[in-house]
């Protein structure tokens, strides 16, 4: 049984699932000798007029998103301060990315498993990848606060 034969099996019945899209230009991503990594997040594979804001907030433990990130991970979230460079941002969301979205009564911070239009525009499905079903609601472009571009464990 040769290598590949091997590797063949070990991932026989995978299944390809929608992953984050490359929002941070890989050369944006440095490190030096004692380690520091650094990202450039002027750097991005979306054209903002300036830099987004960072937020790397605690996680809490709902589950939601085990598997992915869980409590005390640091996930890296950006936004931004000009509603411009905001639309330009969500708009480049691609089903596979996980944003911070707010209800009316929530924030939540899960992956788009759908983007879609209706009658009153642009709308995006949510799911949490540890969770059964799908978030009940249609989340529109204005209720998505943050993009996480990363997760630090």
């Amino acid at each position: 049984m040769t290598l590949f034969d091997i590797i063949l099996k070990f991932f026989t019945g995978t299944i390809e699932r929608p992953s984050p899209s490359d929002m941070v230009k890989r050369e944006a991503i440095t490190s030096d000798a004692d380690a520091v990594v650094t990202i450039d997040l002027k750097r991005l594979n979306i054209p903002l007029s300036r830099s987004p804001k960072i937020w790397v907030p605690d996680i809490p433990d709902t589950n939601s998103m085990d598997g992915v990130f869980d409590l005390g991970n640091n996930n890296i979230l950006i936004s931004c301060d000009n509603p411009a460079d905001q639309d330009i941002l969500v708009s480049s969301l691609r089903v596979g990315d996980i944003a911070v979205y707010r209800t009316a009564t929530i924030y939540a911070i899960h992956r788009i498993i759908k983007i879609a239009h209706d009658g009153q525009g642009k709308y995006f499905r949510f799911k949490g990848d540890n969770n059964a079903v799908a978030d009940p609601d249609k989340i529109r472009v204005n209720q998505v606060f943050y993009v996480s571009v990363g997760t630090i464990y």
